[in-house]
């Protein structure tokens, strides 16, 4: 215990793989709940967050350590706590790791740093044409500084952009009393915008969730090019009535915001939008996050991490594509956003919106069988008047195949080119080739830290492996049998690229994946570009396919699509659906008619007849049916031990001791494995795994949390990388 009671103990979160908080001494220094402070572990000086402030201790109080720093700012309220304590034992993940690894890192290394207001600088009268002669002449970025300053007044952000070191420069001329500053303020004008009119659907929609301030998980179960995008907008207007009033737009990935920020800020010019996702640099993404959590951003738009965003006043959650995998963090903490959003709507007592064409089944499940919890919405038709769902068409192919496209695609894209209309070819894999093989002996191009095969870039003659990152040169003969006959095998992005080049040397085609992408300004240069019509072709992966408006696109064809009709994992035929469905929503969302094309081996398989009546209810009814008799998902619940180590004997063995102290602790979940995922070895460790189901979402957790525990306590629990992942979405 500690002995003097007026000194205060901190309870301080870190990032360290250990499930408990640290106390320390407080400074002198006042310290509140949700600071940032700096201490001494072990060796090491590590960031942490108070967690709690307490007057006593386990620890005896001469061994207790005085914290060496603090910052100011304060990161989290006790909402932001509860919530993040409640995915910490939801997910059985440190609670040092939970809290440190949903803020922006640039919090992290710039510890007593605040935001840096942008400043706007202005000429004084002291500053002319005669006073910057008097610049000495080897001065030529102070003088390029001084010179634009004359003409105009100029923001930070253009001073950054104009000289590496603007801020010297502007020391100089304020020195000189040549420059002054204050504050930059966005001037926020309103623009006239016409709102398009809606339909009948959709304005029950927003009339229904309007009525509902309280908490409620709705369901928008609308088709592609339904206009869910303008009902959310609506909500907006719904829900932001104060001047105080937030709102949180999540999306899938990051190539949705550009046109999605666009479309919202001509919309709701009067109000300040942010977003957070991964392209932005660190120092913009932790303005942003920081003008979410003061409340002067009143719109926020992020992909899955930004569900931890602070927000003073959020009145609305509202999810797109609520489907999509990408909510789904599969490293770290390995939460889901759309159950995390749940709970947080749930905890401020807000609507949750969720919209998409294609409901992940869990949502359709509860949609359709727990009415008393989540609200089912439908908008079954078009927005755009006189436009109707494409038509889908599947055309056979075999290996005689010339060039992996059939004759009728290629006319159907001469056919677009024509009426000077826009094409997509889809095929959800970029580089040139999957296969490097060799005509002789039969060797292939493999990735000697992955059970995976190295991918042809033919462009910068390399090998690269998609899942490590490991590439090296493409090798001139064969490793094995010094055959000089290299083959690619396979389709990739690339190689569709140069194919219709060859077909269609005219045609201006774009091909849009991770390479092409990189650049922050390369997406909005897409939408763009296809909406001035400079382009005629598309090929891409799935990064096009959703979200996205492209009125003159009214063809879309795809490729490669029968690796997942047979695959092992149980969601294959969900995720194929919702893919090829998502993709050919793309083609015809204006009043033009749309037509899709799918490549297949297997014209005949059941799905492609569910496909191309674009019934999702019976789909997914049927797809229940099936899981109901298998007794998986969402009729049980699971979770999964992923274990990897560079000695698979080690693996084995933690595994093998870890199911057998299972089976002791609980009949009622079962436990199935170790079995090695499809991917063995990635990054050079092997991998294990077991997976545990049972039959309600309270047994899976009482069993984690006394389970867990004996995790950490295993002898080799050092020796071997492993996580829990609750509600797995990849088997």
């Amino acid at each position: 215990m500690c002995a003097n009671d007026k000194k205060k103990i901190l309870k301080v979160a870190i990032d360290v793989p250990v499930d408990q908080l640290f106390d320390y001494l407080a400074n002198d220094e006042s310290i509140a709940i949700g600071q940032y402070v700096t201490v001494s572990f072990g060796r090491r000086k590590m960031v942490g967050v108070v967690c709690a402030i307490v007057s006593e201790s386990s620890l005896p109080f001469a061994k207790l350590k005085k914290i060496l720093s603090v910052d100011p700012e304060v990161i989290f309220d006790a909402k932001m706590f509860r919530l993040l304590n409640f995915v910490s034992n939801y997910y059985h993940f440190p609670i040092g790791q939970t809290i440190l690894s949903v803020v922006p890192s640039r919090i992290k290394k710039n510890l007593n740093q605040l935001r840096e207001k942008e400043r706007l600088y202005k000429k004084t009268i002291k500053l002319s044409i005669h006073s910057i002669e008097k610049i000495p002449s080897k001065q030529l970025r102070l003088r390029k500084v001084a010179h634009v300053l004359l003409e105009k007044n100029v923001r930070q952000t253009e001073l950054m952009q104009l000289v590496s070191n603007w801020r010297t420069c502007i020391k100089q001329l304020e020195d000189l009393d040549y420059v002054t500053s204050v504050e930059f303020v966005t001037e926020l004008n309103a623009k006239l915008d016409i709102l398009p009119e809606l339909n009948n659907e959709q304005k029950l929609v927003v009339e229904t969730i309007s009525k509902h301030k309280s908490f409620n998980p709705w369901l928008i179960h609308g088709i592609t090019g339904s206009g869910k995008t303008e009902v959310y907008m609506r909500l907006l207007d719904k829900f932001l009535l104060s001047e105080n009033d937030q709102a949180l737009v999540l999306v899938p990935e990051i190539n949705l915001t550009p046109q999605l920020e666009e479309r919202f800020r001509n919309r709701f010019p009067k109000k300040k939008l942010v977003s957070l996702h991964s392209h932005l640099t660190d120092i913009e993404r932790l303005d942003n996050w920081r003008m979410a959590k003061s409340g002067e951003a009143k719109i926020i738009i992020g992909t899955r991490l930004s569900i931890f965003t602070p927000i003073l006043n959020l009145k609305l959650i509202i999810i797109d594509e609520e489907h999509d995998a990408s909510f789904k963090q599969h490293e770290g903490l390995k939460y889901h956003a759309r159950d995390v959003a749940m709970i947080r709507a749930k905890n401020a007592g807000i609507p949750i919106v969720m919209g998409t064409a294609t409901p992940s089944l869990e949502t359709w499940f509860n949609a359709k069988n727990k009415p008393q919890k989540y609200k089912y919405l439908k908008l079954s038709s078009r927005a755009v008047e006189f436009s109707n769902l494409p038509e889908i068409q599947t055309l056979q192919v075999d290996m005689k195949t010339k060039n992996g496209i059939s004759r009728k695609l290629i006319d159907s894209i001469q056919l677009r080119l024509d009426r000077e209309e826009q094409s997509l070819v889809f095929i959800n894999r970029r580089g040139f080739s999957p296969v490097l093989l060799c005509s002789s002996c039969g060797w292939c191009a493999e990735c000697h830290r992955c059970s995976s095969k190295l991918v042809v870039h033919l462009s910068k003659k390399r090998l690269k492996c998609h899942h490590c990152g490991y590439e090296q040169l493409i090798m001139e003969n064969c490793p094995d049998c010094d055959n000089n006959e290299l083959l690619p095998l396979g389709a990739g992005t690339q190689k569709i690229e140069e194919i219709l080049k060859a077909y269609f040397p005219k045609a201006n085609i774009l091909r849009v994946d991770r390479d092409t992408t990189r650049s922050k300004k390369a997406l909005s240069n897409l939408y763009k570009k296809m909406n001035n019509r400079n382009i005629d072709i598309l090929v891409g992966t799935q990064m096009l396919a959703k979200g996205h408006d492209f009125p003159y696109l009214t063809l879309v064809g795809i490729l490669d699509t029968d690796n997942a009709l047979y695959s092992s994992d149980f969601r294959a035929s969900e995720r194929l659906f919702s893919q090829i469905l998502q993709v050919s929503g793309r083609a015809g969302r204006s009043n033009i008619m749309g037509e899709v094309l799918i490549q297949t081996a297997f014209p005949n398989h059941p799905i492609f007849d569910a496909i191309k009546e674009q019934d999702f209810d019976s789909f997914a009814n049927s797809l229940l049916e099936e899981r109901r008799g298998m007794n998986l998902p969402p009729y049980t619940f699971a979770a999964s031990l992923n274990v990897e180590s560079k000695n698979l004997d080690n693996s084995m063995k933690f595994v093998d001791d870890l199911m057998g102290w299972a089976k002791e602790l609980s009949t009622t979940v079962k436990i199935f494995g170790p079995v090695r995922p499809p991917m063995q070895k990635l990054k050079g460790y092997e991998r294990v795994r077991l997976f545990l189901q049972a039959s309600s979402r309270k047994e899976i957790q009482n069993f984690l949390s006394v389970w867990a525990p004996k995790i950490s306590a295993h002898s080799l629990s050092n020796r071997v990388k492993w996580s829990i992942d609750v509600d797995p979405i990849e088997f």
